[in-house]
């Protein structure tokens, strides 16, 4: 089985703005309301990104959204949904209200245009009106050929729905608290990330020693190197990343242009041992939506 794909979804960001309902939690997200659309600027970003994957052989699937919602975050599809082997698909409790919307668009139509037809296995969205969420490859870093779901837990993290995914999905939890500017970071995909034959991590995240030495723990057990980055990477998001592959199987891993620009040298031939690196500008989208080049796409297997 592919623990990794080269076959990928991404959202336009034709509505696109600073998300106000997101604001309390996402600390990486600029609290500045922008007086001039910055749509056009993220649409542009979003085509060079999509230009440089499309060159390096893997598939992308680039549709607007053309919902007639409020969808400013559409941009980051990989909170509402995760696709899994089979074509088998799951949706997740989203916190913004705003966001919530995201499930309604006509995504999964378009994929049975293009022949993928998602079966839809699991749906966690109920979760919404008892207030609990869990905001999909956002909140669960996977590591799919181990079979451990890494969770770090927030306001948008919830243990309980998070035990509930692993049980029924078949992964082995592994659960801890992560802090940015003494709140809960709101994604646990913002601090790391599971690569090939490594993982890339802010470990002064995690406060307490006892899950830092158990998340090291697990990582190391899954012969994972752990490429361990400064919180002041993190702001650049390095540990948003996503490790892809091409049509031969090569790994390519994504990440944005202010992501490779803060790797230091020693980090930077760790990761080029195990794989090639592509980036690209993303900054307005990652500036007023706190989310970088992982966030904006969603694997499909």
């Amino acid at each position: 089985m592919k623990h990794f794909t080269s076959e990928i979804l991404m959202i336009s960001p034709n509505k696109f703005r600073n998300n106000e309902l997101t604001f309390s939690d996402n600390s990486f997200q600029s609290k500045r309301v922008e007086k001039i659309s910055i749509s056009d600027k993220a649409i542009l970003e979003f085509e060079k990104l999509r230009e440089v994957i499309l060159k390096n052989d893997i598939s992308v699937h680039a549709f607007d959204d053309d919902s007639d919602f409020d969808t400013p975050d559409a941009v980051f599809p990989n909170n509402w949904i995760s696709f899994h082997k089979q074509n088998k698909a799951v949706l997740y409790p989203m916190y913004a209200l705003n966001r919530r919307l995201e499930r309604k668009s006509s995504t999964l139509e378009k994929l049975s245009d293009r022949g993928i037809e998602i079966d839809i296995t699991k749906d966690y969205s109920h979760f919404e009106k008892d207030n609990k969420f869990l905001e999909g490859t956002g909140s669960i870093v996977l590591d799919r050929k181990n079979n451990l779901a890494y969770c770090s837990l927030s306001m948008r993290s919830n243990q309980d729905i998070f035990k509930i995914f692993c049980s029924e999905m078949n992964y082995k939890p592994v659960v801890f608290d992560s802090f940015y500017q003494s709140k809960p970071i709101y994604h646990t995909n913002v601090m790391m990330s599971i690569c090939n034959n490594f993982s890339i991590i802010c470990l002064d995240s995690i406060k307490s020693q006892l899950q830092r030495k158990n998340v090291i723990a697990n990582l190391k057990n899954s012969d994972l190197e752990v490429v361990d980055i400064s919180v002041d990477q993190m702001c650049s998001f390095l540990g948003n990343c996503i490790q892809l592959i091409d049509s031969n199987s090569n790994p390519i891993l994504v990440m944005s242009t202010a992501a490779y620009d803060s790797l230091n040298p020693s980090q930077l031939k760790i990761i080029k041992n195990h794989t090639d690196i592509i980036h690209s500008d993303i900054k307005t989208i990652e500036n007023n939506g706190g989310g970088s080049a992982r966030c904006m796409i969603a694997e499909i297997f």
